[in-house]
């Protein structure tokens, strides 16, 4: 496909990362664009698929060892990008505010692609070595400098740009699209599911992702089930009630687990019921089972989630 666009690099700060939803980028960096005096260079690394490590153990009379366990550990990412200016106090701006923007400290860097057909992934990456400097001739003049950007990402997935949300009611199944920008709080919703009973889900993405979830009342009670065969069913539950006005949010994310008021933020842990297994849906087909006490009219859940790749 000759008419193929380019692939967009960018790199969001750790302060635009941490100014919420990922609303409007205003320190990010554009790192196709020669315009914005930052610009990645051939050569990037790490951003296929990451290094697994396997835990086996070696058999005592058998060629061989049995395999206990497989995970993917934090992945190494490599950019190499060149600064420009048109003059020397334009260049020691640009740097200057360009290493202070990467400044772990502050948080996790974003990066994203987005190639020709508009669709997007991201990692979240905290910025580790690469900077400090060389006066070289090949790496520095008086309006340039090279810099190979090391970052360390301690979630070794990437991220689709767009989220999804699969929506449970009491009404009859129906077909409900919505495209949008996960950055802005828009999520595409999948076809809706009965409340109460079980439901074949489909997840899209390459390996397990951590779902949020949001109950509208009316409720007295609930528990939430996944069922995989030939393991044990995973479940959680919440003891409250809710109105047909209040709505809970859990979110079951490893580094973001919370159970929280959806207006208020009021922190509703306590009411988690007892041993809670906050599950992961799977890529490919989930059984999943609702049960909820004092249903009305109003009720809803919808699950949603970011699918997880294991590359760019």
């Amino acid at each position: 496909m000759a008419d193929w666009p380019r692939t967009v690099v960018e790199l969001a700060t750790p302060q635009d990362v941490a100014a919420g939803v990922g609303g409007v980028y205003t320190s990010s960096y554009n790192l196709s664009n020669t315009a914005e005096g930052v610009m990645v260079l051939p050569g990037m690394k790490g951003f296929d698929a990451p290094a697994f490590t396997l835990f086996h153990d070696e058999m005592p009379a058998l060629d061989g060892g049995y395999l206990r366990h497989v995970r993917a550990p934090a992945r190494q990412l490599f950019i190499p990008v060149v600064l420009t200016a048109p003059d020397r106090p334009g260049l020691l701006a640009l740097k200057r505010g360009f290493l202070a923007s990467l400044n772990p400290m502050n948080g996790p860097c974003r990066i994203t692609f987005t190639e020709g057909d508009g669709s997007r992934r991201f990692i979240d990456a905290y910025y580790y070595d690469g900077a400090t400097g060389s006066e070289g001739t090949d790496d520095a003049g008086f309006l340039w400098v090279k810099y190979g950007l090391v970052f360390r990402a301690l979630d070794p997935y990437f991220y689709a740009g767009v989220s999804q949300s699969i929506r449970f009611t009491t009404g009859n199944l129906q077909l409900n699209p919505f495209f949008g920008d996960p950055f802005l709080n828009r999520p595409l919703l999948n076809k809706a599911h009965s409340l109460n009973g079980e439901s074949t889900i489909t997840i899209t993405g390459d390996v397990d992702t951590y779902p949020t979830w949001t109950i509208h009342g009316p409720t007295t009670g609930m528990t939430f089930t996944r069922q995989i065969a030939g393991q044990p069913d995973q479940s959680f539950s919440l003891n409250t009630s809710l109105s047909e006005t209040r709505a809970v949010i859990v979110d079951t994310r490893p580094r973001s687990k919370s159970v929280r008021d959806a207006e208020t933020g009021e922190n509703l842990w306590q009411y988690l019921g007892p041993s809670p297994h906050l599950w992961p849906v799977a890529p490919g087909t989930n059984k999943v089972v609702i049960n909820i006490d004092g249903v009305g009219g109003e009720t809803s859940v919808t699950l949603s989630y970011l699918p997880r790749f294991i590359s760019a």
